[in-house]
C-alpha cells in the first residue's frame, strides 16, 4: 500500500484571519531563485518578478478590504504587511483566501512563460503549497517588520557570506591589475560562440586593455571554462572566482598548478572548499567579477536568467549615476 501524505496547515485555530495586519511570507517551491537577482543590495527584477509585483499591487484594487503595505520581493520569496479591513463578505480564512488569489494569478503568468521559455522551468507549481504570516498586534511590532523588509536585500548576501575574497590561493597581487571580465551563461554549447565586449557601467573602459589584462571570471558555464582553457594555454593571468571554494592541489590540471607556481592565476572564494554551489552564491560571485573589471566581455546569455538581469541592474545604477559599493 503506497504511503499518503497529508499537508498541515500552518494556520494558527486562534487567530481571527478575517481581519487584522498581517505579516506575510511566500517562497518559492524548491527555494528557486526565479524572480531576479540582489544587485548591490537591491532587488532586480526579472519579467517573472516584475509580473509579480504588478498582481501583488492589483490586490487592492481586486480586493477593496485588502490594504497593501511594505513588500519586498526576492529573487526566491516576498515578504509583505497586509491590512485586512472588516467586511461582511470576508471570509472566515479571509487571508487564506487572498494569498491563494495572489498565488493562483502568479503561478499561470509563470505557467505561461515556462510555455516560451523565458523562465526556468521547476515543476509545476511556483510557490510552496503554504505560506507563513505573523498576526501583527502592535504598533512597534508593525514598524519592527517595515524595517526587516527593507533591509532584507542588504541582508541577501552579508548574512550568508563574507569577501568573495576571503579564500585565496595564489597571487594576491593580481587584484591591483586591470581586469577583463568574461561571463556567459549555463545552458549554452562552448562551440562556436563569438564573445563580445560590452560596457554596462561607469568603471568600463572607453579604449580596450591591453593584452597583459588579468581575465576575471567563475568560469562555471560551458563557455568560460573554453575561455578559462584558452587563456591557460595562452599562459594568461587569471583570477579565478569559486563559488563553491578554492579546489585543493590534487584537483587542479598541471597547466593549473604551473599557472601558481608562474604567479599567474589567483583562486578567490567566498567559501571554504567542497561548499554547496547555489544561485544566490553564484549571483553574488558573479556581481563581483563584473564590478571589479575595467572591462567586460560576455558569451551568449540567457535572457532573463541570472546574468542578464544583473547586468541589467548594473546598467540602471549607471543611468541612475547611484553608486553602489562594491563587495570585496
Amino acid at each position: 500500500m503506497s504511503e499518503v501524505y497529508f499537508h498541515k496547515s500552518l494556520r494558527h485555530k486562534n487567530i481571527d484571519y478575517s481581519r487584522g495586519q498581517f505579516f506575510v511570507t511566500m517562497q518559492i517551491e524548491h527555494n528557486a531563485s526565479l524572480l531576479g537577482v540582489i544587485v548591490g543590495g537591491k532587488s532586480i527584477l526579472n519579467e517573472l518578478g516584475k509580473s509579480v509585483q504588478a498582481e501583488l499591487e492589483r490586490l487592492p484594487e481586486k480586493y477593496p478590504e485588502l490594504a497593501l503595505g511594505e513588500y519586498v520581493i526576492m529573487p526566491n520569496h516576498v515578504h509583505l504587511i497586509v491590512t485586512i479591513k472588516p467586511q461582511p463578505t470576508n471570509k472566515e480564512q479571509h487571508l487564506g483566501y487572498l494569498m491563494g488569489r495572489f498565488k493562483g494569478a502568479t503561478s499561470y503568468i509563470y505557467g505561461q512563460l515556462k510555455r516560451t521559455g523565458k523562465v526556468a522551468d521547476i515543476g509545476k507549481h511556483l510557490w510552496q503549497s503554504d505560506y507563513w504570516e505573523n498576526l501583527i498586534s502592535s504598533e512597534d511590532e508593525y514598524r519592527n517588520y517595515e524595517q526587516y523588509i527593507r533591509n532584507n536585500p542588504q541582508r541577501w548576501t552579508q548574512d550568508r557570506w563574507g569577501a568573495v575574497t576571503q579564500y585565496m590561493l595564489g597571487d594576491a597581487a593580481l587584484l591591483n591589475m586591470p581586469k577583463r571580465a568574461f561571463v556567459a551563461s549555463q545552458v549554452y554549447d562552448s562551440q562556436c560562440f563569438a564573445p563580445r565586449r560590452i560596457e554596462i557601467s561607469g568603471r568600463g573602459t572607453s579604449v580596450p586593455l591591453p593584452s597583459a589584462a588579468v581575465l576575471i571570471s567563475t568560469f562555471t558555464s560551458p563557455q568560460e571554462r573554453e575561455i578559462l582553457r584558452r587563456a591557460i594555454l595562452k599562459k594568461k593571468r587569471i583570477i579565478h572566482v569559486c563559488p563553491q571554494g578554492i579546489p585543493s592541489w590534487g584537483a587542479l590540471s598541471p597547466e593549473q598548478q604551473l599557472a601558481l607556481e608562474e604567479k599567474r592565476l589567483l583562486f578567490i572564494s567566498p567559501q571554504p572548499n567542497g561548499s554547496v554551489l547555489n544561485k544566490k552564491v553564484a549571483a553574488w560571485c558573479n556581481e563581483y567579477v563584473l564590478r571589479q573589471a575595467q572591462e567586460i566581455w560576455v558569451g551568449d546569455i540567457s535572457p532573463n536568467g541570472m546574468l542578464d538581469v544583473l547586468m541589467k541592474g548594473l546598467r540602471q545604477e549607471k543611468e541612475g549615476g547611484t553608486e553602489v559599493p562594491r563587495p570585496e
